[in-house]
C-alpha cells in the first residue's frame, strides 16, 4: 500500500442507497474471522493478513472495543496468576497475590486501551483515532 492511500476502518463498508454504511457481509457475525492461532497471535501483538481487515476494524472500532482491549492484559497475566496460586505457602497469601495481579492487569488494560488501539490501527494500515500528538497529550495528563 502506498503512502498516499490510507485506509479507514470503514473502508470495508458498502454505502447503501439510504446514505448510511452497511457491513460487507449480510450478518456481522459472518465476517472472516482468523483461526484460533491467528487470534492468539493478534492477542500478543501480531499483525494479521489483509483478508482479516474487516475483523480487525470491527475489533478496534466496533461496539465494546474498550472492553475487548482491556481484556487482553488479564488474559496475558492469567498464567502468572495461576503459577502464583500454585506456589507453596498460605492459601490467603497466594490467592491475594493472584487476585491483585489480575485486578492490576484489568486497571492497566482500561488505562492503556486507547493508546494500544491507536498502535494496532496504525499497525494494520488504518489512521489512528487520536492523532499522535493528541494521544501523547492525553497520556501526559493522566
Amino acid at each position: 500500500m502506498d503512502a498516499g492511500s490510507k485506509r479507514t476502518p470503514a473502508d470495508h463498508l458498502d454505502p447503501p442507497e439510504s446514505g448510511g454504511p452497511l457491513p460487507a457481509s449480510p450478518l456481522p457475525g459472518r465476517q472472516s474471522r482468523p483461526p484460533l492461532t491467528g487470534r492468539v497471535y493478534y492477542l500478543v501483538g501480531g499483525t494479521l493478513p489483509p483478508q482479516y481487515t474487516p475483523w480487525v476494524s470491527h475489533d478496534l472500532t466496533g461496539p465494546r472495543w474498550r472492553l475487548r482491549q482491556a481484556s487482553r492484559p488479564p488474559l496475558l497475566m492469567l498464567p502468572f496468576a495461576i503459577v502464583f496460586a500454585l506456589l507453596p505457602g498460605r492459601l490467603e497469601v497466594r490467592l491475594t497475590i493472584s487476585i491483585f495481579l489480575l485486578a492490576a492487569a484489568v486497571g492497566i488494560g482500561f488505562a492503556t486501551a486507547g493508546h494500544f488501539r491507536n498502535r494496532r490501527l496504525v499497525q494494520h494500515g488504518f489512521p489512528p483515532v487520536f492523532p499522535p500528538e493528541e494521544d501523547e497529550a492525553i497520556d501526559g495528563q493522566g
